[in-house]
Parts: C-alpha cells; sequence; structure tokens
C-alpha cells in the first residue's frame, strides 16, 4: 500500500509537469504537433519505466526532464535523417503519375545517350575512390550514405562513435580529394 502511495504521488507531480515540459520542447521546436509529439512521447517513455523501475523515485522533475532531453536528441537525429535522406522531390504529373527527379534524369538519359556514358563514368570513379579507401571509412561513408546514424554504424561495426564520425569525415574528406585529382 505504501508503494501504490508513493506511485500515485509521483504521477501527480509528473503530469503537474505537463506545462512546464510543454515550455520545454516548444523553445527547442517551432512546430506545435512536434511539441505534442514530444510532450507524449516523454510520457509515454516515463509511464513504461515507472512500471519497470523496482526502485523509488526521489526526484521526478529531473528525472522526468532527463528523458525529455533524450527525447528531443532522438527527435533531431531522424529529423537530421529524414533531411539526408529526403532530398528527393515528388511530384503528381496531369495524369496522376507520382514522379521524381530520379525518373526525370533516366528519362533524359534515355533521350541522350551521351549523357548516360558520362553518369557511368562518374559512377565508376566514385567506385574506385570509394574503394581506394581504407576499409573501416569504406564501410562508414557507405552506411552514412545509406541514411544510417554513427551510432548506428557503431553499433555494427563495433567501433566507438566518435571514431565512426570521425571515419566519416575522413572518408568523404579523402573522396573528394580522390575524385578531383583523378579529373
Amino acid at each position: 500500500m505504501e508503494q501504490d502511495d508513493l506511485s500515485q504521488g509521483i504521477e501527480a507531480e509528473l503530469v503537474s509537469l505537463h506545462p512546464a515540459l510543454e515550455r520545454f520542447f516548444r523553445r527547442q521546436l517551432h512546430d506545435s504537433s512536434e511539441v505534442e509529439d514530444c510532450v507524449d512521447e516523454t510520457y509515454a517513455r516515463a509511464y513504461q519505466s515507472l512500471r519497470q523501475r523496482a526502485l523509488p523515485l526521489y526526484h521526478p522533475r529531473g528525472w522526468l526532464f532527463k528523458i525529455a532531453w533524450r527525447v528531443l536528441a532522438q527527435h533531431r537525429a531522424e529529423e537530421q535523417k529524414h533531411r539526408r535522406t529526403g532530398q528527393i522531390h515528388y511530384y503528381s504529373t496531369a495524369d496522376g503519375e507520382l514522379r521524381s527527379e530520379i525518373d526525370d534524369l533516366a528519362d533524359d538519359a534515355e533521350q541522350q545517350p551521351e549523357a548516360l556514358v558520362e553518369r557511368r563514368d562518374q559512377v565508376r570513379l566514385l567506385a574506385l575512390s570509394l574503394e581506394a579507401l581504407p576499409r573501416y571509412e569504406q564501410t562508414a561513408v557507405m552506411l552514412h550514405f545509406s541514411g544510417q546514424s554513427a551510432r548506428e554504424i557503431s553499433a555494427q561495426t563495433g567501433r566507438p562513435r566518435r571514431t565512426v564520425n570521425d571515419d566519416i569525415r575522413r572518408g568523404i574528406s579523402r573522396l573528394r580529394r580522390l575524385v578531383h585529382n583523378i579529373d
């Protein structure tokens, strides 16, 4: 009964922090739907954690805002990943067909064989330059451009996240130098 009283008190305190949590996310994010989503995600994680928690919670405000910072960090990472992978612009044609810039490039290449040959040469050059990178940089760069975060790459390769970030940065820099030197 004592544990139930404690958990009800914590739950009441967490609910009372809702306005402060909204202000926190509103200062960090500007889209009101994103603010609401982050607040909801914070409470969902908090309640899930409370159900699994064996020890009493003595500082609910600090604990809740620690969860909020993690939600914000994940939201920003997903936003950045979306920006990186969401560069393709889609549009609808008059007959309702969904097309992209890539479709337009493919059509252009079919109409202009020399453009297709030039693109193939560029792809070969990039592939050769990629093969010239050290194996760990090559892997990090390829996974990075496939849309994976440094944390995901770190988990796959077993290398520390900061090292993976360095591998990506150095790999891209070397790729640039290799491509420009071969030209």
